[in-house]
C-alpha cells in the first residue's frame, strides 16, 4: 500500500497544486469563500489568456495568408 501511495501521490503534478492550495488557504486564514473566489478569478484569467492566445495565432495566420495570396 505504501508503494502505491508513493507511486501515485508523490508526483509533481499532484503535489505542487496541493501545496499551492495550502499556501493560499493559509494566506487567507482558511476562509473558504475567499479561497473559492481567488481560484475562480485565477481560472478565468487562464481561460481568457488561452482564448486570446488562440485568437491571436489565428489572426496572424490569416493576416499572413492574405498578403501572400493577394499578390498572386
Amino acid at each position: 500500500m505504501r508503494a502505491l501511495i508513493e507511486r501515485q501521490l508523490y508526483q509533481p503534478a499532484v503535489v505542487l497544486p496541493l501545496l499551492l492550495l495550502m499556501r493560499l488557504m493559509v494566506t487567507l486564514d482558511f476562509n473558504l469563500a475567499q479561497v473559492t473566489f481567488v481560484m475562480v478569478v485565477k481560472g478565468s484569467q487562464h481561460v481568457f489568456r488561452a482564448v486570446v492566445r488562440q485568437r491571436g495565432a489565428n489572426l496572424l495566420t490569416r493576416h499572413a495568408c492574405r498578403h501572400c495570396c493577394a499578390g498572386n
